[in-house]
């Protein structure tokens, strides 16, 4: 177990779950991940309840329920992530350049400044310049936040735009049925990772994402719990990474994630 207490700037640093029916889904991931959780209220957000969500005590990602007027427009339940920066107003000036800003920047209360953006591709990113809140203060444990990828229809062009606008290093390498798989390089260690649809999910309109990665001890439970409470394996069998065993996974409101069952010692 990761305790993180800052972020760089180009770091992901947060994330949180936007659904339609908030206590349903806090019952969902507690009995996957074995949250528990601090409700805090965010009405000046148009959110109502901000459900912390907790591993050993520390926050590692947040659920909300949609309503009308909230700072990131959403059409359906989804995982957003937030990337640390600076100076917010300088990514977001660079963002509409490069691209489109969805919401300005917004004061939350004490706790920082945040915007959301959309890349070329379509794929939409908040941005957190932080305050007294730095984020999901626990990392790569069980039912923790453990990995980003931003996954798009055109991987050169996502990669180009975030190196713009963040000013981000970026390493690409060669990766099995894929054009190339690029990490983001922050301080010399590895924090996120793009990669393309095959061809046909592209023809078939699948959307650019970002898919968040958590942590479990058993990969075979995790799919068995989720299929047996509403929701579903969006692959036949897990796939085989240098990291363990992953899997993509759809909760009962539509929201999409992934699991990876680590096969690092410790980790």
């Amino acid at each position: 177990m990761l305790r993180v207490d800052r972020y760089g700037h180009g770091v992901p640093c947060w994330v949180d779950l936007a659904m339609t029916d908030l206590s349903a889904a806090k019952q969902f991931y507690s009995g996957l991940f074995g949250w528990e959780y601090a409700d805090e209220e965010m009405g000046e957000m148009g959110i109502g309840t901000y459900a912390m969500a907790l591993v050993d005590g520390r926050a590692t990602a947040a659920i909300y329920q949609l309503g009308p007027g909230q700072l990131r427009p959403m059409d359906g339940s989804a995982w957003n992530v937030y990337v640390s920066v600076d100076d917010v107003e300088t990514s977001v000036e660079r963002a509409r350049e490069f691209g489109m800003v969805v919401a300005g920047v917004t004061e939350v209360d004490r706790a920082g400044r945040t915007a959301v953006i959309e890349d070329p591709t379509g794929c939409r990113t908040t941005l957190w310049e932080p305050n007294e809140f730095k984020g999901s203060s626990v990392r790569a444990g069980i039912g923790a936040v453990t990995w980003f990828e931003h996954v798009s229809s055109d991987r050169r062009g996502a990669v180009e735009y975030f190196e713009k606008v963040l000013g981000i290093e970026t390493a690409t390498r060669p990766m099995d049925g894929l054009d190339g798989y690029t990490t983001w390089v922050v301080d010399g260690i590895e924090v996120a990772g793009m990669f393309q649809w095959p061809d046909r999910m592209i023809a078939d309109g699948v959307p650019s994402m970002w898919f968040v990665y958590f942590q479990v001890d058993d990969l075979d439970a995790a799919v068995d719990y989720v299929e047996s409470n509403g929701g579903k394996a969006m692959a036949d069998e897990p796939a085989e990474a240098d990291i363990g065993r992953l899997i993509v996974l759809r909760d009962p409101q539509g929201a999409d994630f992934c699991v990876v069952e680590s096969r690092i010692q410790g980790e």
